[in-house]
């Protein structure tokens, strides 16, 4: 009998720490428009699919958990560590056949233009950014396993906090016949852990009546839809007022963070939760608000218009677009706010760091920090683009 119990306690031990392991890495997927990992999931009737069997005799163990699909230790290291060919499993082995190289996946009909993107989070977590691409004009699904280089970047939101469902608006650009869609969903590695998790979703442009395919949700009600989209344009000079579409503050107003707000012809952030706290009064890196800066700085340059979260949106999205230096760059003294690692930005915001000042062209990006910081990070230059030297 004692044998009997010493061996039941053991499973029973090891059946725990197996349920802890697969939960450690277990935390969301994109489930509109559904993933092809979500596709197979028994729920779904997609194993039975030809796509979904294959992917299981190559190894899908998404097919059970589709919000498996992660690496521990990602920290926006994502092209490092996940190889060419190997970007639907996160280059899990147990997520291998999720790879394959097929025409007949399970698609989802879209068309160029907004759509709702959903990730359910099954373990919600703080989060540096929700990026987006899709595949290129000409991309073949079925010529051979995706690559890094067949992905173009379409959009990243800002941070979020902790959400059960994220909903984001990404705009689409035109394509023809079938597509990838590759989301990447960073968790905060200063805040929370170095997560990543990564979702395929296969979408089809062309005849929603197509039986490879699904119709993609007709609607969503604004509600639903934690953040919005603001496209960036870099092909004309814009206002230099960075304060443009932002709502003046109002002491009856409750704002968070990253809410941005006008007051005095200054722009500032909120840098958590606040009510009737002026922050013409109360601003700095761990105060009420954060100070961005005047509305206008001197100096015009051709980067993306102003894009700024509205007092009702949680965080904006923005759309990535190649951005370049200004084609001069003046000099003289810097009048603008100096630099805060990790700080909410919005597209246009002025800053001055290591002895020169930027202007943020991707709010996204700005607002990360680190390897973004203007000036000094090895990617700044992704976030910003150089005004002028201090002198």
């Amino acid at each position: 009998m004692k044998k009997t119990i010493k061996a039941c306690g053991i499973s029973a031990v090891v059946l725990g720490s197996l349920l802890l392991t697969s939960q450690a890495f277990s935390h969301g997927y994109v489930s509109s428009p559904k993933s092809r990992a979500f596709f197979c999931t028994t729920s779904q009737g997609g194993g039975s699919s030809a796509a979904c069997i294959a992917a299981s005799a190559g190894g899908n163990a998404s097919q059970y958990e589709p919000q498996s699909i992660g690496i521990g230790g990602a920290n926006d290291n994502h092209q490092a560590l996940i190889p060419d060919g190997k970007l639907c499993s996160a280059n899990m082995a147990s997520n291998n056949g999720l790879n394959l190289a097929r025409n007949d996946w399970k698609a989802t009909t879209v068309t160029a233009g907004p759509l709702a993107f959903t990730w359910t989070n099954t373990a919600p977590h703080k989060t540096s950014y929700f990026r987006y691409y899709i595949t290129k004009e000409g991309f073949n699904p079925g010529a051979a396993p995706l690559k890094w280089s067949d992905l173009e970047q379409i959009a990243q939101t800002a941070p979020e906090g902790q959400e059960a469902v994220s909903t984001h608006m990404v705009n689409l650009p035109p394509r023809t016949g079938r597509h990838i869609v590759y989301s990447i969903w960073q968790r905060d590695p200063l805040r929370d852990a170095p997560e990543g998790f990564y979702q395929c979703i296969d979408v089809v442009y062309g005849n929603p009546s197509s039986s490879s395919s699904s119709a993609a949700p007709s609607s969503v009600s604004s509600s639903s839809v934690k953040s919005s989209v603001s496209s960036v344009s870099t092909s004309s000079s814009v206002s230099d007022n960075t304060c443009a579409g932002l709502p003046a503050w109002n002491a009856s107003t409750v704002y968070q963070a990253p809410q941005q707000v006008e007051r005095n012809n200054r722009r500032y952030s909120a840098n958590y939760w606040t009510q009737g706290n002026d922050p013409a009064l109360v601003s700095g890196q761990y105060s009420h608000w954060l100070d961005l800066g005047a509305c206008t700085s001197g100096g015009a340059s051709s980067t993306p218009s102003s894009v700024a979260p509205s007092s009702s949106s949680k965080s904006s999205v923005a759309v990535v677009s190649s951005s370049s230096a200004p084609s001069s760059v003046a000099s003289g003294n810097c009048t603008s706010p100096a630099y805060v690692n990790g700080a909410a930005y919005a597209a246009g915001a002025v800053v001055n760091n290591a002895g020169s000042e930027y202007r943020c062209t991707v709010a996204g990006w700005c607002s990360q920090g680190g390897a973004y910081a203007p000036g000094t990070g090895w990617a700044w230059t992704n976030a910003w683009s150089l005004v002028r030297a201090c002198n």
